[in-house]
């Protein structure tokens, strides 16, 4: 949960009822804007943030999220909630979670839900701020808490247990400590959470349990030299065999194959028995390279896949994230994705494959070298491209006028037309295997090499007269390219 500075009104479920009544015509202006997305999740009005609470309990997929309903008029974040069987298909619930208690007054933050037994706990940040005198609010005047609460359908929550406060954590901290999430390893429960400490270095704090509500500190995971002054929204994760530690070092510049990139959100393979002191973090992947996905959280369905869902927007970004501000709501999370682990040891995204029940009929064809593709399309639409000759150039126009390029060893998109100030992100790759493009009304997710690297970008352009076009080099490419309606 990205640290909101403002001390806001508290906002329990009576307050937001009451309120809501008066948002009729607001509602209304948000459902008619243009640029609203069609198959991603968006708040029905105000402001959305971090997905929290993933998890899948009977069948039904619970989404929970970060959520300020009046936005840009200011209250304590509240826990929106939307459920769905099929991520095609979605209802919005009542707000789940409310600010309403002395340990969580200024907003409920992140968490995380672990099912047990039939009983969803479900752990996040209480976050309290005192206005009693002057604060820097780092080392005084705030309270970080971490809060249960458990439930046995997801939309009944019992009362809220305070289980840990700031004199709980270690004693060199500063007051930065949120977003828990809770896993069994071993037939052991454990806890982490992300935390800065008074010399401004990031980390990420593991707790131990037997029970899931008494927590002993065990120890923090960090790297052997300072990375980011402050360590959100941490993620622990075992796939094939393979374990990552998720996280988004805030603050954080890197020089990366020459390109400097700020690396807003990552992953750290990691090597960790959950049984004694010592631990290898290795070294820093970026989840995405475009300039709108943060605060990823993951979670294990029931079939056992790992699932990932990120929120469509960055914290304190140069450029415009609210162009939809005037029309009553503002931001998105990404389309789900499942993770993976490639031959390399790399952490991969792909989207869920219950995405291809939003296929139209589409074109699927083999571009013959030296030939072109130029094809009219909706905003809304899904491309595949598969290379025969990984390391050649190309330019892909896609829409109005965002470019995808490949130079010299160089992956580019080129937002500069249709960004609103967002102009061009890049990496280097010494190939280019396949492409896998998401186009929303207002998006663009771009899965590269089976998902090793991705772009997430909101775009804006006139979503009139779009086209998508390619010019083969000297290899031929396979396309699929199909509409997609929900």
């Amino acid at each position: 949960m990205a640290d909101m500075t403002l001390k806001k009104k508290p906002m329990d479920r009576d307050g937001f009822l009451k309120e809501m009544q008066k948002m009729e015509v607001r509602r209304q202006q948000a459902a008619s804007d243009p640029i609203r997305l069609c198959y991603h999740l968006h708040p029905p009005v105000g402001w959305i943030n971090d997905p929290n609470g993933l998890c899948q309990k009977d069948g039904i997929y619970h989404i929970y999220h970060q959520y300020v309903p009046f936005y840009p008029e200011l209250c304590s974040v509240l826990w929106g909630h939307v459920t769905t069987r099929d991520f095609i298909h979605y209802e919005i619930q009542e707000p789940a979670n409310f600010p309403d208690t002395k340990w969580d007054e200024n907003g409920a933050y992140s968490g995380s839900a672990f099912v047990k037994d039939d009983t969803m706990y479900v752990y996040y940040t209480g976050n309290v701020r005192h206005a009693d005198k002057e604060y820097d609010y780092i080392t005084g005047g705030r309270e970080q808490n971490t809060i249960l609460m458990t439930s046995k359908d997801g939309f009944h929550f019992s009362n809220k247990r305070l289980l840990m406060k700031n004199t709980d954590y270690p004693s060199d901290l500063s007051l930065h400590v949120r977003d828990p999430q809770v896993f069994c390893e071993q037939g052991q429960y454990f806890m982490i959470q992300g935390a800065r400490d008074l010399q401004d270095t990031g980390s990420v704090l593991l707790f131990e349990s037997s029970n899931l509500t008494d927590w002993t500190y065990r120890l923090r995971f960090e790297t052997k030299e300072p990375f980011g002054y402050m360590w959100e929204c941490p993620n622990y994760l075992k796939v094939d065999g393979r374990q990552f530690l998720i996280a988004c070092p805030q603050k954080m510049r890197k020089k990366e194959n020459g390109l400097v990139k700020e690396n807003l959100c990552g992953y750290f393979p990691l090597a960790y028995d959950f049984k004694g002191s010592e631990y290898d973090v290795g070294e820093f992947f970026t989840l995405d390279r475009g300039f709108d996905f943060y605060a990823p959280q993951v979670f294990q369905d029931e079939s056992g896949r790992w699932i990932l869902l990120g929120w469509m927007s960055t914290p304190d970004a140069d450029y415009d994230c609210e162009v939809m501000v005037k029309n009553g709501w503002v931001h998105a999370l990404t389309i789900p994705r499942e993770l993976y682990v490639s031959q390399n040891g790399r952490l991969c995204q792909r989207p869920l494959k219950e995405f291809r029940q939003m296929r139209d009929d589409g074109t699927v064809k083999t571009l013959e070298a030296g030939a072109e593709f130029c094809t009219d399309v909706s905003p809304c639409f899904e491309w595949k491209l598969t290379m025969d000759d990984p390391t050649e150039a190309f330019t892909l126009l896609l829409r109005e006028s965002a470019v995808l390029s490949y130079q010299e060893g160089v992956l580019s998109l080129d937002l500069t037309g249709c960004g609103a100030g967002r102009t061009v992100r890049s990496i280097c790759l010494p190939e280019v295997r396949d492409l896998w493009i998401f186009s929303d009304t207002s998006s663009l997710e771009i899965f590269v090499n089976g998902g090793e690297e991705t772009f997430t970008s909101r775009i804006y352009d006139s979503m009139e007269h779009l086209q998508v076009t390619l010019k083969a080099g000297k290899g031929r490419k396979q396309i699929e390219l199909y509409g997609l309606h929900t």
